[in-house]
């Protein structure tokens, strides 16, 4: 009798899934939008989406590779994240809704947590990095360290910081990358042992500016400025405006003079409202940085 009665007990145990193991987030499908449109999880976390709506929803990813069911009103799906990356998703019955989910590598047992509020800035802007360790006790020393890509491509790693966590284990540091840099929070388990987390990437434009010198009738003459941690002499900016269809398209070609001195140039623009940029491709910005963008210009001619 007490066999049969233990039976049960071990079938259910071995129906849960490996994702029951991992976290689990919710997000709402609506009428306008998914709420978050923007998550962050360690692979093996889910997602359950809930249809909110009052119409049938179908979350899909090409990026992750997956497509619910067709979702009725009330009706629910859970999709589990095996693989570190950044994935879109989109609905594949109501168009213009996007949902990026940011999966992060879990942190091994007993080894301490790492987590970025943002994925890439401008240069010159700031990054909060913040985790925990796993005994979950203030006092503890934690050593930030950063692998940094040089602009002739090599790495060079550094100690950033020392600190101690507070109350539960947690720990925050506020840093500046100045080029691509992956950070790594080493805790001091003990007087002989270590562990760190996994290393958390954070990616870096060029400060891209715009201004504008002389209207001239339909002509503009704009400045056109790029700075980083390297010099921008001789390199390839453009300047866009943007169409009826919300595409970008270049108008110009700019050779830039200095990263410290903005380059002027003169545009023909159409009659009426036109929203200007300057954009540095990938390419022109160099190794350790990606593409940049000044902000948008509203221009009446």
């Amino acid at each position: 009798m007490r066999k049969l009665l233990l039976l049960p007990l071990l079938a259910a145990a071995l129906a849960v899934s490996p994702a029951a193991l991992g976290a689990t987030k919710t997000v709402s499908i609506t009428n306008s939008a998914f709420v978050p449109n923007s998550v962050t999880i360690e692979s093996g976390d889910s997602l359950i989406w809930t249809n909110s709506d009052s119409r049938n929803r179908q979350p899909i990813s090409q990026d992750a590779g997956f497509a619910s069911p067709i979702l009725k009103p009330g009706e629910t799906y859970t999709y589990a994240f095996k693989d570190d990356g950044k994935f879109t998703i989109t609905d594949a019955l109501v168009k213009n809704q996007r949902l990026t989910v940011t999966v992060t590598k879990a942190a091994p047992a007993g080894a301490p947590t790492l987590a970025s509020t943002k994925a890439s800035v401008i240069y010159g802007g700031s990054v909060v990095l913040s985790g925990r360790v796993p005994t979950a006790k203030a006092g503890e020393k934690i050593t930030l360290r950063a692998e940094v890509v040089t602009p002739n491509g090599t790495k060079q790693t550094a100690m950033i910081a020392d600190m101690t966590t507070t109350s539960g284990g947690d720990y925050t540091f506020t840093v500046v990358p100045a080029a691509q840099t992956a950070y790594t929070a080493t805790w001091q388990a003990t007087v002989v042992t270590t562990s760190s987390s996994p290393a958390v990437s954070v990616k870096v434009a060029p400060r891209i500016g715009i201004g504008v010198i002389r209207k001239v009738g339909r002509y503009v003459t704009f400045s056109a400025k790029a700075t980083s941690a390297r010099s921008y002499a001789g390199r390839l900016v453009y300047i866009q405006r943007r169409n009826s269809f919300g595409q970008w398209i270049s108008l110009k070609r700019v050779l830039l003079n200095s990263n410290t001195i903005a380059t002027r140039s003169t545009v023909r623009l159409p009659k009426g409202l036109s929203r200007v940029r300057v954009l540095m491709p990938q390419g022109q910005a160099g190794l350790g940085y990606v593409a940049g963008f000044s902000r948008t210009l509203l221009i009446v001619r």
